[in-house]
């Protein structure tokens, strides 16, 4: 398969694995599917906007496994999620787990505590009894105490 455009420019290439027939699947007809210009009547994204935040939260949980060189790519595909998906509990989750990640990586960056610190908190508004409630309240008392 040669890949040219949007496929090399955001590295489809490099995934494997059964994420990229659900990525692959979900973002045919999008702007990212498309490899021509089209007509921006074209380029409108996908009908169901949950199935599109779910592909782009598959991605990040893809990019977030392989932590050290992909965070910053986990963290763009769980933005994605949410902004599609506000509500999308599991996405806020984790994508307050990939700023603390790089926070602690990094030389403890007080604004990405603080965002972490938020996608946290609304994990817990969407989803207060979910599987992630605990962790997410361990994870902010855990931020909190880097920010003091």
């Amino acid at each position: 398969m040669v890949l040219s455009g949007p496929m090399r420019r955001y590295g489809w290439w490099r995934l494997r694995g059964p994420v990229v027939g659900l990525v692959l699947l979900t973002l045919t007809g999008s702007a990212l599917g498309v490899e021509r210009k089209t007509p921006a009547v074209e380029r409108k994204l996908p009908a169901d906007r949950t199935t599109a935040a779910e592909a782009h939260y598959e991605l990040g949980i893809f990019y977030h496994e392989r932590m050290f060189s992909d965070l910053d790519q986990a963290i763009a595909e769980y933005e994605q999620a949410v902004k599609l998906k506000d509500d999308f509990a599991d996405a806020h989750y984790h994508l307050g787990l990939s700023y603390h990640t790089k926070a602690k990586l990094g030389v403890d960056d007080k604004a990405l505590y603080r965002k972490a610190l938020r996608e946290y908190k609304l994990y817990l508004k969407y989803l207060p009894k979910g599987q992630l409630a605990e962790k997410a309240r361990q994870n902010i008392k855990a931020v909190e105490s880097r920010l003091r």
